[in-house]
C-alpha cells in the first residue's frame, strides 16, 4: 500500500490559488456580508437611536417651565432630527456631503446637525413652533444617517475608504472612536443581592437588598434600590439628576395608591400571614407615616411634595400633590406606566427582600448571564442625548424673536437654559432610618468636570455613580475596524493549546504590527504600523477565509527550529538569521503625522502667516520646496529644515527644523483646509515613514502565545542547517514548550511544513481533529509521503563546527507575528541635559530626554549590595550636588552674602562672603550639599524656622 494513500483520501485544506487570480483585489460588486456582519449590531442600534428613539425620548422630556411677571411660560421640544454630514451653508464647493475620509484627513468631527420643534407657551396657550438649531452630533460611519451607506466597494474606494469598510464607529477630531457594549443589570427585574458596603449608607442599614434597573421604552434608565434596616422596616432609594436619595418604604406605598393602611398591609403580608415578626415590621413602616401627620394619600403627596420639591426644579405654581407625582413619574418603576402596578412591583419587592434577609430566598447572582443584558452603542448615545437635549442652547437671537413673535422679554429668560451636562455626581442624603429628613445641602463626591459640546461627550469617559450605569468611549486602531471581538479564530489548533495562551494571543494579536489597511496615502492618524512583506499564511482555520483575512495579512510564515543553540535563547529570547534580515524577514514601518497650523501661532484675525521660503536663504540650503515644505521623499536627518513660512507683512521667514532623533522619509502632504473651504495655505499635515526593521530587543509572537524577544541577529554561517542545506529563519528554545503546553505550534510546525512541501494551505480550525483521527498521525503521513520524517524532525549540522548534531531538531513552518513594541520607542538614556528649576535634579521622562528616578527601592538594593559610594555618586555626585558658603560659628546656610562690588576706579577686585548675622568673614567655609536641601532650608526660613548646621 503507498504510504501516502491514507492522506490522499481525507479531505484536502483550502488552496492558495486565490491569490494568483487574475480577479484577486479586484473589488467586488457587493461587499463581503460576513465583514458588514460583524458591525451589523453597532450600526443597527445607533439607526434605531437616531430614527425611532430620539423620538421617543424627546417626547419623555418634561417640558421647561417657570413664572415671569406673572405668566406661566412653557417650552416643550415636540421633536428632534438629526441631519447627515453637509457643510455649511453658503460654503462654495463642489460636493455638499462631507465624507469620513475628509474628517481623518484634516483632523475634524464627523458629525450632523440637530434640530429640534420647541413649542413654546404662555399660560397654557400655544404661541406657535420654533425650529431651533440645537448643536453637532456624532454620526455613527455606515449607518443611515452617513453618507457612505449603501455604497457599492468601487465608490467606496472612490471616496478613499476600505472596499470592506465596516462602520460602526465614530469620528472625533478625527481619531476613530468605538462605543463598546456594556453589561448592565437585567432591566425591570428584581435581584436579591448582599453587600456589606450598604451598612456604610447610614445608623441601621443591613447588607441585604433588592436592587432594580429600571427602564423605559426610549431607554431611559434609573437605578431603584429597597435597604433592609436592622429595626425590620425597609428604606426605598433611587436616584433623580445623579443624585441619591433616600425615602422609608411607607410613604412611598401610600402615595401611589389610595388604598386603607389594612390594605396595604395585607398585600404586604401576603402568602406570610403567620409571620409575627413581618407583620410587626409592615406595621412599623406604616405607623411612621401616621406619626408624621400623613393618614391619607393626598396628605402623603402634600407632604413628599414640599420635601422633594426644591430638588426637583418643578415650577412655583406646581401644588405639592404635583411635585410629589412628578417624583413618581421620573424616579420610582419609571417603567411601569399607572401607579397601581408601582404599587404591587414594590410590595414584591419587599415580599422579597424580607425572604432574603430571613434566608428563605438565595441571593442572585449578579454575574449571571441570566440578571444581564447588553446596552448596545446606540442606546447608550439615546441616553446621553436625551440627557443633554433639556440643556441645550434654546433660541436668544435677536431674529428669530422678531419672526415667531416671541416677546422680547422672552430674551431674558432664555438665556439660563443654556447649559452644560455634568458627568459627576454629588450625593443627597435622607439618612435617619424611619424619619424622613427634608433636604440639605448637596454633598459633593468630587470635582464637577463640564464638558461642553455633544462631541466632547463622546470623547470623555461618563461614570454614573451609584450604580446607575457606566459610559465608556475608547479609541481603537482598527485593523480592520472590528476584528478584534473575532480573534480568537484567528488561532490554529486552538483546542491543542492551553486555554491562557489562547487569551494571551487574543490581546496579542491587537498589537500585531501587520497591514492594517489599504489606504494609508489618505489617512492622518497620529501613528500607523505596516508590516512591509507580510505573507498569507499557509496553516489557518475556516474562519481566516471566511472574514478574507488576505486582505489585512498580520505576519510571516518562518522557518523554525526547535534548539537551544547558544545562550541567547534562554526565557523568551530568540535569535533570527541574519541573511533573513537582510533579505526583508519582518521590515516594517511606522507612518506618523503632524498637524502644522500657522493659525496658531498668531494673534486671532491675523492673516498675515503664509508657508513659504525667502528667496536664497542659507538655512534651507535647497531641502525646502518653493511653498515652504519638504520635497515627496525626502529624507530627514535631526537638524534638517522642516518647513519655513513667512510674515507677508513685515517680510521675516522662520524655519522650523526637525527635531526627532529618528531618521525619516517625508511619504506625504496633505494642504487642510476648514469647515467653510475658506483657508488660505496656513494648516498641513505631513505623513512621516520611519522604516522600523527588527533590531534587538523587539517583539515577536506566534498565533499560540508564545512571544519571543529578538536577542541576537546570528551570521547565516554560523547557524545550524540541515541535509539539504536549509538555514532556519528562527531558533526556538525548547524549554517554552513543556510549561505552557502550547501543543498547537508543534501541530501548525508540521502542517505548515507539510503544506510547503505539497503546495497545500492546511485548515487548521479546532475540533477537526480527535484522539481517532490524530493531527500528528494526518500530517507525518503527509511528511513522510515527502520523504521526511514522520514526526517532523530533521538531522542539523552545527554551523560553526560542521559537525552533525546528535540530537533530531524538530524544524518546520510557524506563522509569525511581528508586535508593536520596539525598543526604538522606548529606551530612555541620558547622561547630561535639562534640570528642574526648583531643585536643580534632572528632570524626568522619555520625551524631554529625561532621567530614570532612582528611588527608594534602588537605593535600599544598593545599600544592601554595600555599595556606598556608588550610592553617593548616584544619588549626589549625579544629581544636584552643589557648593554652598555657610558660616562656621552661626552654622547659617542663608546668611553669607557676597560684597557689593567695589566701584570702578578701586583696585580692588577680591570680593568676600561676609555673614549678616556675625558681620564677619573670616568664619565662612563652602561645604558641598544638595541643591534641594537649600531649597528646603530657604523654605524653611520662610515659615520662621532656623536650620543650623554643625560644620566640623
Amino acid at each position: 500500500m503507498d504510504p501516502g494513500s491514507r492522506w490522499r483520501n481525507l479531505p484536502s485544506g483550502p488552496s492558495l490559488k486565490h491569490l494568483t487570480d487574475p480577479s484577486y483585489g479586484i473589488p467586488r460588486e457587493q461587499q463581503k456580508a460576513a465583514l458588514q456582519e460583524l458591525t451589523r449590531a453597532h450600526v443597527e442600534s445607533f439607526n434605531y437611536a437616531v430614527h425611532e428613539g430620539l423620538g421617543l425620548a424627546v417626547q419623555a422630556i418634561p417640558p421647561f417651565e417657570f413664572a415671569f411677571k406673572d405668566e406661566r411660560i412653557s417650552f416643550t421640544i415636540l421633536d428632534a432630527v438629526i441631519s447627515p454630514p453637509t457643510v455649511p451653508k453658503g460654503t462654495i464647493c463642489k460636493e455638499a456631503n462631507v465624507y469620513p475620509a475628509e474628517c481623518r484627513g484634516r483632523r475634524s468631527t464627523y458629525r450632523g446637525k440637530l434640530t429640534a420643534d420647541i413649542n413654546w407657551a404662555v399660560n397654557g396657550i400655544s404661541k406657535g413652533i420654533i425650529k431651533q438649531f440645537l448643536g453637532y452630533v456624532p454620526i455613527m460611519v455606515k449607518s443611515k444617517l452617513c453618507n457612505l451607506r449603501n455604497l457599492p466597494p468601487q465608490a467606496l474606494i472612490e471616496h478613499h475608504e476600505e472596499a470592506e469598510e465596516m462602520g460602526g464607529y465614530f469620528i472625533i477630531n478625527g481619531i476613530e472612536k468605538v462605543i463598546r457594549m456594556l453589561i448592565m443589570p437585567r432591566r425591570n427585574f428584581p435581584i436579591a443581592m448582599i453587600r456589606p458596603k450598604w451598612k456604610t449608607r447610614g445608623p441601621g442599614y443591613t447588607q441585604y437588598g433588592v436592587s432594580m434597573h429600571c427602564v423605559r421604552e426610549e431607554h431611559s434608565a434609573v437605578n431603584m434600590n429597597l435597604h433592609y434596616l436592622e429595626n425590620g422596616t425597609v428604606m426605598l432609594n433611587f436616584i433623580y439628576r445623579k443624585e441619591l436619595f433616600f425615602l422609608p418604604l411607607g410613604f412611598a406605598l401610600k402615595a401611589l395608591v389610595s388604598f386603607s393602611d389594612y390594605q396595604i398591609f395585607q398585600e404586604l403580608i401576603k402568602g406570610k400571614e403567620d409571620d409575627s415578626f413581618l407583620r410587626n415590621s409592615v406595621s412599623q413602616m406604616l405607623r411612621i407615616v401616621m406619626e408624621e401627620g400623613c393618614s391619607t394619600q393626598k396628605q402623603v403627596l402634600n407632604y413628599l411634595g414640599e420635601c422633594f420639591r426644591v430638588k426637583l426644579n418643578v415650577p412655583d405654581w406646581y401644588p405639592n400633590e404635583q411635585a410629589a407625582e412628578f417624583l413618581f413619574n421620573q424616579c420610582i418603576c419609571i417603567h411601569l406606566k399607572s401607579n397601581t402596578e408601582k404599587f404591587y412591583m414594590l410590595c414584591l419587592m419587599t415580599r422579597k427582600l424580607f425572604a432574603l434577609a430571613k434566608g428563605e430566598c438565595m441571593e442572585d447572582n449578579p454575574d449571571s448571564l441570566v440578571n444581564q443584558e447588553v446596552l448596545t452603542p446606540g442606546q447608550l448615545f439615546l441616553m446621553f442625548l436625551k440627557g443633554s437635549l433639556p440643556l441645550m442652547e434654546l433660541p436668544t437671537d435677536h431674529t428669530v424673536l422678531r419672526e415667531k413673535r416671541i416677546p422680547p422679554w422672552m430674551e431674558v429668560v432664555l438665556i439660563p437654559m443654556t447649559g452644560k451636562p455634568s458627568l459627576y455626581p454629588g450625593l443627597f442624603l435622607f439618612t435617619t432610618p424611619c424619619r424622613l429628613v427634608r433636604p440639605v445641602q448637596n454633598l459633593e463626591l468630587g470635582k464637577e468636570e463640564l464638558i461642553g459640546t455633544m462631541e466632547q461627550i463622546f470623547m470623555n469617559v461618563a461614570i454614573f455613580e451609584d450604580e446607575v450605569f457606566a459610559g465608556v468611549t475608547t479609541h481603537q486602531e482598527l485593523f480592520p475596524h472590528s476584528l478584534l471581538s473575532v480573534i480568537a479564530n484567528f488561532i490554529p489548533f486552538s483546542d491543542h493549546n492551553q486555554s491562557p495562551r489562547n487569551m494571551y494571543q487574543c490581546q496579542m494579536g491587537k498589537q500585531t504590527m501587520g497591514f492594517p489597511l489599504l489606504t494609508y496615502q489618505d489617512r492622518s492618524d497620529n501613528k500607523l504600523y505596516r508590516l512591509q512583506t507580510p505573507q498569507s499564511p499557509l496553516v489557518r482555520p475556516s474562519m481566516y477565509d471566511y472574514y478574507d483575512m488576505d486582505n489585512y495579512p498580520i505576519g510571516t510564515n518562518a522557518i523554525v527550529a526547535v534548539i537551544s543553540y547558544t545562550g541567547y535563547d534562554m526565557e523568551d529570547a530568540m535569535i533570527v538569521n541574519k541573511a533573513s534580515w537582510e533579505r526583508g524577514f519582518a521590515h516594517g514601518s511606522v507612518y506618523k503625522s503632524e498637524f502644522i497650523d500657522l493659525s496658531e501661532k498668531i494673534k486671532q484675525g491675523d492673516t498675515s502667516l503664509v508657508f513659504g521660503i525667502k528667496p536664497g536663504d542659507p538655512r534651507v540650503l535647497q531641502k525646502l520646496d518653493d511653498d515652504g515644505l519638504p520635497f515627496i521623499g525626502a529624507k530627514l536627518q535631526y537638524g534638517d529644515p522642516y518647513y519655513s513660512y513667512l510674515n507677508l507683512n513685515t517680510g521675516e521667514s522662520f524655519v522650523m527644523y526637525y527635531k526627532s532623533k529618528e531618521n525619516c522619509v517625508v511619504d506625504n502632504i496633505k494642504v487642510c483646509s476648514n469647515d467653510t473651504g475658506s483657508g488660505k495655505f496656513k494648516c498641513v499635515c505631513i505623513t512621516m515613514r520611519v522604516p522600523r526593521n527588527p533590531t534587538i530587543g523587539d517583539k515577536f509572537a506566534s498565533r499560540h502565545g508564545q512571544k519571543g524577544i529578538l536577542s541576537r541577529l546570528w551570521p547565516a554561517e554560523d547557524m545550524p542547517f540541515t541535509e539539504s542545506g536549509m538555514v532556519p529563519d528562527i531558533l526556538f528554545n525548547p524549554h517554552g514548550f513543556p510549561s505552557r503546553m502550547t501543543i498547537g505550534m508543534l501541530i501548525e510546525s508540521m502542517a505548515g511544513k507539510s503544506a510547503a512541501l505539497h503546495g497545500l494551505c492546511h485548515d487548521a480550525t479546532p475540533f477537526i481533529f480527535s484522539e481517532e483521527n490524530s493531527a500528528l498521525e494526518y500530517f507525518g503521513e503527509m511528511l513522510k509521503a515527502a520523504g521526511y520524517n514522520f514526526y517532523g524532525t530533521e538531522r542539523l549540522y552545527s554551523g560553526i563546527s560542521g559537525l552533525e548534531l546528535e540530537a533530531d531538531i524538530f524544524i518546520g513552518v510557524v506563522y509569525y507575528q511581528r508586535l508593536r513594541h520596539m525598543v526604538s520607542d522606548k529606551f530612555q538614556v541620558r547622561t547630561t541635559g535639562a534640570r528642574d528649576r526648583v531643585t536643580n535634579q534632572p528632570i524626568g521622562g522619555r520625551n524631554v530626554q529625561g532621567g530614570i528616578r532612582f528611588g527608594e527601592m534602588e537605593r535600599d538594593a544598593l545599600l544592601a549590595h554595600g555599595t556606598s559610594f556608588l550610592l553617593h555618586d548616584r544619588l549626589f555626585n549625579c544629581s544636584d550636588r552643589s557648593v554652598a558658603h555657610v558660616c562656621v560659628k552661626c552654622g547659617s546656610l542663608l546668611s553669607p552674602l557676597l560684597e557689593k562690588p567695589p566701584p570702578s576706579w578701586s583696585a580692588m577686585r577680591n570680593r568676600k562672603y561676609n555673614c549678616t548675622l556675625c558681620n564677619r568673614s573670616d568664619t565662612i567655609d563652602t561645604v558641598s550639599v544638595p541643591y534641594v536641601f537649600r531649597y528646603f532650608v530657604a523654605e524653611l526660613a520662610a515659615m520662621n524656622i532656623k536650620v543650623k548646621l554643625d560644620v566640623v
